[in-house]
């Protein structure tokens, strides 16, 4: 189990964060077939271009978070400024992330701008499209407007236990009974808080799943953004549980 740094104390307000395709194919151990071949809920998404990509390659993707009920203007003021904040935090708490994997710290940052202006792109054509805003659904957990079975997938990124600290044990298992009512299966990631501690509850939550025939699966990534070894959650509901 990884240590908090003693001089980085958790973020106290969810950030917007702007990852993008590559990343979450491999946070979330996935490869391009398996997202072409589902329905997949990306949930929350914030500013990652995540969805916008898949749909060029074919894939169904449907993006919620409570940030969407702002027109785009507004939105990508939001974001722009949010993505100010997340490059000083970057470089303020540079001990916590593994940056080699991008080449550098600037390397990042590009990343992380590139995905936010693809999301806005795209988010603002949605919003101007009829239907477009089925992709871009306003909603937060632990209640989601989807049907029972849904989506065939659904990816947490960047939400459940990164904030650990503002969200309790009963939430997260709430989020979780819910996502995996909307999804056949679940993916969350990472593991651990905004000051690289994996989340302390984590036993006890997946054994209080698993009395609701939700099972947990950890499995190891080979996404190195933090320091620490990197985990993916996996959720299903056994059929006969399902609701």
């Amino acid at each position: 189990m990884s240590e908090s740094r003693p001089n980085v104390r958790p973020l106290q307000n969810i950030m917007i964060t702007s990852r993008d395709f590559a990343e979450y194919l491999t946070m979330f151990a996935l490869d391009e077939n398996r997202i072409r071949r589902d329905r997949v809920l990306d949930c929350a998404a914030g500013a990652s271009d995540f969805a916008a990509h898949a749909r060029t390659l074919g894939a169904t993707v449907v993006s919620a978070d409570p940030l969407y009920d702002q027109e785009p203007d507004r939105l990508r003021a939001r974001v722009l400024l949010e993505l100010q904040q997340g490059e000083q935090r970057a470089q303020e708490a540079a001990e916590l992330y593994d940056f080699g994997w991008t080449g550098g710290l600037a390397g990042y940052l590009a990343r992380r701008r590139t995905a936010a202006t693809t999301f806005l792109e795209d988010y603002a054509q949605a919003w101007r499209t009829p239907g477009g805003r089925d992709r871009y659904v306003p909603a937060s957990l632990p209640r989601l407007p989807f049907e029972d079975r849904a989506f065939a997938l659904g990816l947490v990124p960047n939400l459940l236990f990164t904030y650990a600290n503002l969200f309790d044990r009963d939430w997260h298992r709430a989020s979780l009974r819910e996502l995996t009512r909307v999804c056949h299966e679940v993916r969350v990631h990472p593991l651990n808080d905004t000051a690289g501690r994996l989340y302390p509850e984590l036993d006890q939550l997946t054994a209080e799943l698993g009395e609701e025939g939700i099972t947990c699966e950890l499995v190891p990534v080979d996404y190195q953004l933090r320091r620490e070894p990197s985990q993916t959650m996996i959720c299903r509901r056994a059929a006969a549980t399902a609701r």
